[in-house]
């Protein structure tokens, strides 16, 4: 029963996303490639860390305030959203406002700043982050493939943010294996065997954990990162949202974690695996 009202409040939490998102002036941009970033994305530097997108910062604040509320209402994040954290957003200067913005839009790797004047737990900012910038990657995401060939893209992380697959799925007549990017909702193609994390190509297609009366959902196991990768078949079920099969399949990552296994695109922040209590 606790699971379910986890699922139930994560899901109308993403519903409230849905509104907020709709008409938000800080997504008109624009993206052009030029001959060196076409290059770099060739040789595997995601397209947001060449060619990031000139944000509006003030207008990307509001919206990310207006999420960490909807945090508060539905209880969904690493920690709860406390009063005191968003009074402590709504006392920003406009200056800190647009670094703080800047600095968590950023690429993996690169770090980022957060004012004093914030009590943030671990992991929560990056949460909020991920959830109001969603739209922005997803646009972003959009402009890229209208200049590079995603079918040249065979890299365990994501073309376009750079992040690291938080499910997978098997479509096609062949059955050929797609990755799938929560943060900016991109798939692309990738060998069926090996694992997208640590690279691993010895990985057998063996190595997974299967439920017989649910023969769409199965989970491959690495074993030498020690990671997992749900994977949904299409060929079972016809064609799936992976953010609501990532929703209903919290099962599959208890079953996993209660192996050894952690999940692959790990996070303090991970989407379905962390709702406040």
């Amino acid at each position: 029963m606790e699971t379910m009202d986890r699922i139930k409040r994560l899901a109308d939490f993403y519903l409230e996303l849905m509104d907020l998102e709709k008409d938000k002036p800080f997504l008109e941009f624009t993206v052009s490639f030029d001959s060196e970033q076409m290059q770099q994305w060739s040789q595997g530097q995601a397209a947001l860390a060449i060619a990031p997108p000139e944000i509006e910062a003030a207008g990307v604040f509001t919206h990310f305030y207006s999420v960490a509320k909807a945090c508060q209402r539905w209880q969904v994040g690493p920690k709860p959203v406390t009063e005191e954290f968003l009074k402590g957003l709504e006392e920003l200067s406009q200056g800190q406002r647009e670094e703080l913005i800047v600095s968590l839009f950023r690429v993996k790797g690169k770090n980022f700043k957060v004012p004093e004047e914030i009590k943030a737990p671990s992991g929560l900012l990056e949460f909020i982050a991920a959830n109001a910038f969603k739209p922005l990657l997803k646009k972003y995401g959009d402009m890229v493939l209208s200049q590079v060939k995603i079918s040249n893209w065979r890299k365990g992380y994501c073309p376009i943010c750079g992040d690291q697959p938080t499910l997978a799925k098997l479509t096609g007549k062949d059955g050929h294996r797609e990755l799938y990017c929560e943060r900016c909702e991109m798939n692309w193609h990738f060998e069926r065997l090996g694992c997208p994390y640590c690279e691993e190509e010895g990985a057998s297609e063996a190595s997974f954990i299967a439920i017989d009366e649910n023969k769409q959902y199965r989970v491959y196991l690495c074993d030498k990162c020690k990671r997992y990768l749900k994977t949904v078949d299409e060929r079972e079920c016809g064609e799936v949202d992976l953010l609501c099969e990532d929703l209903a399949t919290t099962a599959l990552d208890e079953i996993a974690q209660a192996e050894g296994y952690q999940r692959g695109n790990h996070k303090d922040y991970c989407f379905s695996g962390v709702i406040t209590r």
